[in-house]
């Protein structure tokens, strides 16, 4: 196991005490849900960077299967508890990382992320096998935090990014292939900062699609 799933196995089981997280999920939805994703059937999802599966809960009810997927062992042992207890027969856990060429099954009508990408060294490489398999015409939502110069997390261990460039973000959606790209700011979070006073930091939410008439998806 490398040091990042490590890392969050450790947090695993305390995770959804900060109430800051648990709100991010539900904004992100509602953010979803104003852009129209939706609106349209949804047999297969993918959250990729699932963690406790905060996002992929709130997507059971809204879509015909869901897959959680994590690196982190710990995270998803937290998720499948979750689904046992609710007796929830239409979301999966897969340990995998993409990053490092794990295989993905499947294809996908919905893909989603929050707050993940900013974990990875090379976010492109990721979003490249995602792409892949997306099923034609599929959307992708994206969460993450906006550019914050490294003021957000209390421990950087682990933090490749510190928040993105909305446009940036666009243009390597782009240059994978993806289209229809938007952006909307989905939430503030508000956290102390080290003076004391209290600092917002902006979560967008970034939805693109896959072409309808691209090639049939792969699997990688």
């Amino acid at each position: 196991m490398d040091e990042d799933a490590a890392r969050f196995d450790a947090r695993a089981a305390a995770w959804d005490a900060n109430a800051h997280r648990r709100k991010l999920a539900r904004n992100i939805v509602t953010a979803m849900a104003q852009t129209g994703i939706f609106a349209r059937e949804l047999p297969n999802v993918l959250d990729f960077g699932c963690g406790t599966g905060l996002l992929t809960l709130e997507l059971a009810d809204r879509a015909g299967h869901v897959t959680g997927l994590d690196t982190s062992p710990g995270m998803l042992a937290e998720l499948s508890a979750k689904l046992e207890q609710a007796g929830l027969g239409n979301v999966s856990v897969l340990q995998a990382d993409l990053a490092a060429g794990d295989p993905l099954p499947g294809s996908y009508d919905l893909i989603t992320s929050a707050m993940a990408l900013h974990h990875l060294p090379d976010p492109a490489v990721v979003l490249k096998r995602l792409f892949a398999v997306a099923n034609p015409g599929a959307h992708l939502a994206l969460a993450d935090l906006d550019a914050e110069g490294g003021r957000f997390h209390d421990d950087n261990a682990g933090v490749y990014h510190h928040g993105f460039d909305r446009i940036d973000l666009a243009d390597m959606l782009a240059g994978i292939g993806f289209t229809g790209i938007a952006a909307a700011t989905a939430a503030t979070i508000e956290k102390a900062g080290k003076n004391g006073l209290t600092v917002p930091f902006t979560v967008f939410l970034m939805t693109a699609r896959k072409p309808a008439s691209c090639c049939a998806p792969s699997k990688l």
